[in-house]
């Protein structure tokens, strides 16, 4: 585990970076940058010892940030409508801040399983980092675009800067920081008596991963950097359907399970973590006890 290195974390106000800068905070130098349109989180993670910056992705300024990173977890996102602002948003904006950090020793870059072109057999096929690739989103179809093409972005920079890197392709990751992800979402969505969008004539399958083995795994992730750089999917060990993790959080809430099908629902993709496990092991929580964990957190459940 990293111990007494400066790193910095893009996107801490997220579900995925949240948890990764807090674990990194208890024997690291962490730095945050944001937009930080949330004074709530910039103060939590001040309390914890981490240092806040004001970063627009968008402007291509780094004035805010030191240049002396030891590591780097890229994870921050800024989605429009216009596709091509939102490349320049995002994957330019990806290999600017590998310039600008390119003394560090590692680079994170956390994807999505959303770059998978969808395969025949799905949801049921695991997807391998080896599958074709196209992309696949209806809650939002540029978000593919954005993630393939910083992916492409981030491979040329790791090799031009000779900066090792990995490209985690994350899965569906839940937290108690952010909007918490899939978990979460669904909760409140059912809570307020809405139904939760799942495809026409099949339920999604995922593969959930929770802010614990987050935070953990993002060190062995950055252990595993190379050049060019390491490819690899991020997800939790078990394939999970809809409709397995809407009943799990009515038994858990006393809500009311309620699912409804729609062609705009969470697409997902169910991880082949074959690779995954090769690199940095297996995870430590399992799906169920990840989400009762959370909602606990979160005061949605009492510990």
């Amino acid at each position: 585990m990293l111990a007494d290195r400066k790193i910095l974390v893009t996107g801490a106000t997220g579900q995925i970076a949240g948890p990764i800068a807090e674990n990194f905070a208890e024997n690291n130098e962490v730095w945050c940058a944001a937009r930080f349109s949330d004074p709530t989180r910039k103060a939590q993670l001040e309390a914890m010892g981490v240092k806040t910056a004001q970063w627009d992705m968008d402007s291509g300024d780094m004035s805010t940030l030191p240049d002396d990173f030891t590591h780097v977890v890229h994870s921050a996102l800024h989605v429009s409508p216009q596709y091509d602002e939102s490349i320049t948003n995002n994957a330019e904006a990806s290999a600017l801040l590998m310039q600008h950090c390119r003394k560090a020793q590692a680079f994170l870059h956390v994807s999505s399983t959303c770059v998978y072109k969808r395969h025949d057999d799905h949801p049921n096929h695991l997807y391998a980092e080896t599958d074709p690739l196209g992309g696949l989103a209806s809650y939002a179809e540029v978000y593919p675009v954005i993630k393939l093409t910083s992916e492409g972005a981030v491979r040329a920079a790791a090799r031009m800067l000779n900066l090792p890197t990995t490209i985690a392709r994350m899965n569906v990751g839940y937290s108690w920081t952010g909007h918490g992800g899939l978990p979460v979402m669904m909760y409140h969505t059912m809570n307020a008596g809405q139904p939760w969008p799942v495809p026409i004539g099949y339920y999604n399958l995922s593969s959930p991963i929770g802010g614990v083995d987050i935070g953990q795994q993002a060190h062995k992730l950055l252990e595993v950097a190379a050049v060019p750089a390491t490819v690899v999917n991020w997800g939790g060990d078990d394939a999970v359907s809809d409709g397995e993790m809407g009943e799990y959080i009515a038994e858990l809430t006393g809500i009311t399970l309620n699912l409804a099908e729609s062609p705009i629902n969470f697409d997902s993709f169910p991880s082949d973590n074959t690779r995954r496990e090769q690199l940095i092991g297996k995870c430590s929580v399992h799906w169920k006890d990840g989400v009762r964990d959370t909602f606990e957190r979160l005061g949605i459940l009492s510990s």
